[in-house]
């Protein structure tokens, strides 16, 4: 679909989340996407990397999903492609993008850029850091570089466009781990049958520490209480009767640091040595 261009047509405005505005000429197209190669960066690891194209001929808009992972939504229903007049708003994930055709009242102009943050422009730099797949080497390979590295920010795990564990890391120390569960099996899982992709993220501000170990320590519990929780599975897998049923999870859990069970196994934790972050993006 291609619009029917209006050159004597005027300018027209994209606000992003309430917060920052773009200026479309008559007859320009705007890349909306992860990368800091589109026109419009939304920082966000759902947002996939080139997402959405939005075209503006100086009357009317057309919109484009470049077939996103997590979709491009009007009037709450997916689209590929969708024309847009004035007021009307899209979402990509959780942003909300509004077109209009005047700047709105609370945004200041700039003589020097036309991306024009509101006072209350976000605090956190969320933009993508180093991203890829685990597909080739184990998770706490990349976590021992992050450590190794001292690096701060925000780990974002999604395995099967399923979102995992998020760690957040202060000077390569690993201080908190939201949605954690599952983390351990994932440290020592050698080959991942899905794809696990990883984003890490700047951060500029950090939840309570919750984690008082160093993070060696820290990843050499949690992969002993891994190799205890498969040799407990084991044993009862091997004491059933035949045809009797797998232990369930909750069978499994309840395994404590530091509980008598401990002298059962010992945990495993590689040897790593990385020293260039291109290593860990590969």
């Amino acid at each position: 679909m291609e619009l029917p261009k209006h050159p004597e047509d005027q300018s027209a405005y994209l606000l992003v989340d309430g917060v920052t505005l773009y200026e479309l000429a008559p007859n320009s197209t705007l890349t909306i996407g992860r990368l800091d190669t589109n026109n419009v960066i939304l920082d966000d690891y759902k947002v996939s990397r080139e997402h959405a194209l939005l075209k503006y001929n100086g009357r009317q808009f057309i919109l484009i999903d470049l077939a996103s992972t997590h979709g491009t939504f009007f009037k709450d229903e997916p689209v590929t492609q969708t024309l847009l007049n004035y007021g009307d708003d899209f979402r990509i994930v959780t942003h909300e993008l509004l077109v209009c055709n005047e700047k709105p009242a609370n945004i200041e102009t700039s003589n020097e850029t036309n991306v024009i943050p509101t006072p209350s422009a976000r605090k956190l730099d969320r933009r993508v850091k180093l991203f890829g797949g685990l597909n080739e080497f184990p998770l706490i390979t990349l976590v021992q570089f992050l450590y190794q590295e001292r690096q701060s920010g925000l780990l974002m795990l999604e395995e099967g466009q399923k979102p995992g564990p998020r760690i957040y890391l202060l000077d390569g120390e690993i201080i908190h781990v939201a949605d954690g569960e599952g983390l351990s099996e994932l440290l020592t899982r050698p080959v991942h049958e899905q794809s696990l992709f990883f984003y890490f993220h700047h951060e500029t501000e950090f939840p309570a520490r919750t984690i008082f170990q160093s993070t060696p320590n820290y990843l050499m519990e949690l992969c002993h209480l891994q190799d205890i929780r498969d040799h407990r599975k084991q044993q009862e897998q091997e004491s059933k009767p035949a045809g009797s049923s797998s232990p369930t999870g909750s069978e499994l859990s309840g395994v404590e640091p530091g509980s008598a069970a401990n002298a059962m196994v010992t945990g495993r934790l590689p040897a790593v040595t990385i020293s260039r972050p291109d290593q860990a993006a590969a």
